[in-house]
């Protein structure tokens, strides 16, 4: 009996089922050099469908549904702290603020990640150097992750200008990005560095 009653089920809530297959044109290219495929004129024309949903709409990381993708990565703060041997190190704030996972996956940049955060120091003597850090694991919807980003060459004291951009390369389909910059200008403390900016 119990194995009627569960059979019964079973057919009930697979008769609620239904699978939509994907558009013919979803995927024009072989599916083994999406993730090698990366030039922003190879992203126009086959963007990676690599965003999961909840409730999911996807079938193996690709979506069944033809529906514009909704990530949105905001940049809430940065600050600053000095390394043990004088050096700077940028911190960032970022959420997601869309209504998509972003899972990790092979960058154009060469590594595995969600999205990569990458800060320009200023030194007032006009040296330039650019720091960056990757976030290795999915991006979870309204997640928050603080990251550290890579130490400077140069002493702290002497820094006048720190731009911060979240997803420099653009892999992570945000529409909106006008809250993935934040700036900072002024002068430092050598011994206790701060650069602290939060987005109203």
């Amino acid at each position: 009996m119990r194995h009627v009653i569960a059979i019964g089920l079973a057919a009930a809530l697979l008769a609620g089922c239904q699978i939509n297959p994907a558009p013919d044109s979803r995927f024009s290219s072989p599916i083994f050099t999406i993730g090698f495929n990366d030039t922003p004129a190879a992203q126009d024309r086959n963007r990676p469908p690599y965003i999961i949903s909840y409730p999911d709409e996807t079938m193996f990381f690709y979506p069944i549904y033809d529906r514009p993708l909704r990530s949105d990565l905001n940049l809430r703060q940065i600050a600053c702290r000095r390394s043990t041997d004088g050096a700077l190190v940028v911190s960032v704030r970022v959420q997601n603020l869309g209504a998509d996972i972003i899972p990790p996956r092979e960058q154009i940049y060469g590594e595995i990640s969600s999205f990569r955060v990458l800060a320009r120091v200023t030194w007032s003597s006009g040296v330039r150097q650019d720091v960056y850090a990757s976030l290795p694991i999915p991006m979870g919807v309204s997640a928050v992750f603080n990251l550290d980003l890579g130490q400077t060459r140069y002493f702290a004291k002497d820094v006048t200008q720190i731009d911060v951009l979240v997803d420099p390369d653009q892999v992570v389909p945000d529409p909106v990005r006008t809250n993935n910059a934040l700036t900072w200008k002024g002068t430092m403390n050598g011994d206790a560095p701060s650069c602290d900016v939060v987005r109203a």
